[in-house]
């Protein structure tokens, strides 16, 4: 009788899987999510529109409404605009059509951690380049193992997950001159730095950029994020997306959050990037620990007094949630949390003044 050792791939039977234990507590601010929430009118309109749609029927099998509005906002064509249930859906999908056993996948760790499972799992090699000092891409070092490796693909986040730095366009598009794979671009926190990259697309039909609805949008709930790229590219990744991927309530609201992002969800975003500068000013004076700069609507804070498995617990003591990043390679003496109301804000910066090295340990 075979095991499931005998079955299951040995590159998939020897990961992690990602996970989140969840906690229930009054200020949550461990999973970088828009802590005003979904506009009202925005609910309003979605629930209209869905009203009448019959639940037994499926979505629409291309949701082109969806891609020409999305198109538009973004800036590019709608047949290079896939629609995925979550931005790591496209991620999936991409990494499937491209990743065979041994294939070479240039990351640079601490990132996302999907980015290396999803590699694993199809069997492929993580070729890891490490960031700079202050966690800045060392876009040189890259671009030398990506040439050395034969690389299919490189993956950059930017504003990097969880350390909140960017790859500035220089440096892209040097990369994208020199380098003859995939470059993937996640702009999940996009809208928190005002950066940009989809109009390199036109001129580099291997750049791939991947945004979401999760952060921003505020709808973290509903999973729907979207990928631009090159038309020949969406027509590929479209054999490995799953059928009726997106059901037709994200889909609506999706399309609802486009249409109103600059009069409903612009100033919510424009509200956390003052928040940002405000927990920045507010945390210059605090001996015990050191707040990196960020683009995105998070912060990395460094606690070498405090083991971050004791500050997590003693936040969450004080009913504060935020998370424990010090498994990430680099980020021994770190933690990361997102921006919340300013109420919240308030709460942390008591919380974590008022905790000292031996209460939390």
């Amino acid at each position: 009788m075979r095991t499931f050792d005998d079955l299951i791939k040995p590159s998939v039977r020897r990961l992690q899987a990602y996970t989140l234990t969840p906690h229930r507590v009054p200020i949550k601010l461990n999973q970088n999510e828009n802590p005003f929430g979904i506009p009202p009118a925005i609910v309003a309109e979605t629930l209209r529109r869905v009203a009448g749609r019959d639940w037994a029927r499926y979505p629409d099998f291309v949701p082109t409404e969806l891609q020409t509005a999305l198109a538009r906002f973004a800036g590019w064509q709608a047949d290079g605009v896939v629609v995925g249930n979550g931005s790591n859906e496209i991620i999936q999908a991409l990494l499937t059509i491209l990743v065979a056993p041994g294939t070479p996948v240039v990351l640079s760790e601490p990132t996302f951690t999907v980015y290396r499972l999803m590699v694993e799992v199809l069997g492929g090699t993580v070729v890891n380049v490490p960031p700079r000092a202050d966690f800045s891409y060392d876009i040189p070092a890259m671009l030398e193992a990506a040439h050395r490796t034969r690389a299919v693909a490189v993956i950059l986040c930017s504003p990097n997950n969880p350390t909140g730095v960017t790859v500035d366009e220089p440096a892209l598009r040097a990369f994208l001159t020199d380098f003859d794979g995939f470059v993937v671009v996640d702009e999940a926190y996009h809208e928190f730095c005002q950066q940009n990259f989809v109009p390199l697309l036109s001129d580099f039909p291997r750049l791939v950029v991947l945004r979401t609805f999760s952060k921003a949008m505020a709808m973290a709930g509903l999973r729907i994020g979207y990928g631009l790229m090159a038309p020949e590219l969406a027509t590929e990744l479209g054999k490995a997306k799953l059928p009726y991927n997106v059901n037709f309530f994200s889909l609506a609201a999706a399309q609802v959050a486009v249409e109103m992002y600059a009069d409903e969800l612009r100033p919510l975003v424009e509200r956390i990037i003052h928040e940002r500068a405000r927990v920045s000013a507010a945390m210059a004076s605090f001996d015990r620990f050191r707040l990196l700069p960020s683009q995105a609507n998070f912060h990395l804070l460094h606690t070498p007094h405090i083991p971050p498995r004791h500050l997590f617990e003693a936040l969450l003591a004080w009913g504060v949630l935020i998370r424990d990043v010090s498994r990430y390679p680099l980020l021994g003496e770190y933690v990361r949390f997102n921006i919340g109301t300013p109420e919240e804000n308030d709460a942390l910066l008591a919380a974590l003044q008022a905790i000292h090295p031996e209460a939390a340990a």
